[in-house]
């Protein structure tokens, strides 16, 4: 059995929410909008029977019999699961997938999880990035997966898809409360979000002060400006000071990393901070609100983004990202990634039934 533990309440009874402010915040969620724009992967679940294998007649390999395919949307894909999931009433889409059999699957996935597609791109010369992760079952029920396939895009986005994507942001963006950018690609300009595409975001986000815009970076969250930021604690170290490959980082080093970033997007910074749960700086003042402890097997896969929905759900949801509000939708992240990570063997999402259930079970421990 394996703890994950983020984080220690001291006194639970001066929680940072109570259980009727919760439900409310979550029954808000049904009335926000929500768009999410950036690198939307599939995730491609191949199931392999071994007991079935045979030698090929014309290779001297063995074959890998593929008896089930399951997909998901991956990456920003994510996110939106978790936002349906949630309850959040709208969810728009917003990235690039090739004119293939992946893109066709990707784009089916995300409408039968309730998602509005009308703003995804589908071009010919780009391919669908996918993760395909082959499932190999033994005999007496043994299974375990092998290493993952990637398909990704080798080539920069060419101008002409940029401005479709531009356009299609500046049509969406005035009719939602929310925009949640999941920069995936670790390559600058490989990705959806390329230099141009993050230049407008960030436009956007000061012609459009009311509303909230949260962007999840793996490599690039110090290029960002005018928007709430979530790096965890290695990335916001690698923002400030790109030469280090240190190990470890402290919550004083958090702390100053926070400001150094607050300072650069002139908005509240979340920094993930693992075991430690979450460092939320905002208006000049740091909160550290701790995580929720679960006492059982979890599956890591898939929990930032988790954290991400939740924030931000809950942000457009008390129309602010000031200093209460902020701290309220990092203990709602934490409740939802408490649950997600429980999930094993696929990338979770909680509902606000589990939400209530978790927070009354932590408020009794």
């Amino acid at each position: 059995m394996i703890a994950y533990i983020v984080g220690i309440l001291r006194d639970r009874r001066n929680t940072l929410i109570t259980e009727a402010r919760l439900e409310a915040i979550l029954n808000r969620f049904r009335d926000q909008r929500i768009l999410v724009v950036g690198d939307f992967y599939l995730d491609a679940y191949w199931y392999i029977d071994k007991t079935l294998s045979t030698l090929s007649l014309e290779t001297p390999w063995h074959t890998n019999p593929v008896v089930e395919q399951r997909y998901s949307p991956g990456a920003a894909g994510t996110v939106t699961n978790n936002l349906k999931a949630l309850g959040v009433g709208s969810v728009y889409t917003l990235g690039v997938i090739g004119e293939d059999g992946f893109g066709g699957t990707l784009l089916s996935c995300l409408q039968t999880n309730g998602c509005l597609t009308d703003f995804m791109v589908q071009v010919p010369d780009w391919v669908t990035p996918t993760y395909l992760k082959p499932i190999h079952r033994g005999y007496e029920g043994v299974e375990t997966e092998g290493p993952r396939f990637d398909i990704e895009n080798q080539s920069p986005m060419v101008a002409n898809v940029e401005t479709t994507v531009i356009e299609a942001l500046q049509a969406c963006i005035p009719g939602v409360d929310g925009i949640i950018i999941g920069d995936q690609m670790p390559v600058e300009n490989l990705g959806v979000i390329t230099t141009r595409v993050r230049e407008e975001l960030c436009r956007l986000a000061l012609a459009y002060p009311e509303k909230i815009f949260f962007a999840d970076s793996r490599t690039r969250i110090g290029a960002y400006r005018s928007v709430i930021v979530k790096p965890n604690r290695f990335e916001a170290k690698r923002a400030v000071q790109p030469e280090w490959s240190g190990q470890e980082v402290d919550i004083d080093t958090a702390k100053q990393c926070a400001v150094t970033l607050a300072q650069q997007t002139q908005n509240t910074v979340y920094i993930t901070l693992g075991e430690n749960g979450i460092l939320v700086y905002c208006d000049g003042e740091f909160t550290h609100v701790p995580g929720i402890s679960v006492d059982s097997e979890i599956d890591p896969v898939g929990a930032g983004d988790s954290v991400s929905a939740g924030l931000v759900a809950t942000l457009c949801s008390l129309c602010t990202s000031q200093e209460k509000a902020a701290v309220e939708a990092a203990y709602l992240g934490n409740l939802v990634a408490s649950i997600t990570v429980t999930k094993i063997g696929t990338t979770g999402t909680a509902s606000p039934a589990e939400i209530l259930e978790r927070h009354r079970n932590y408020m009794n421990l």
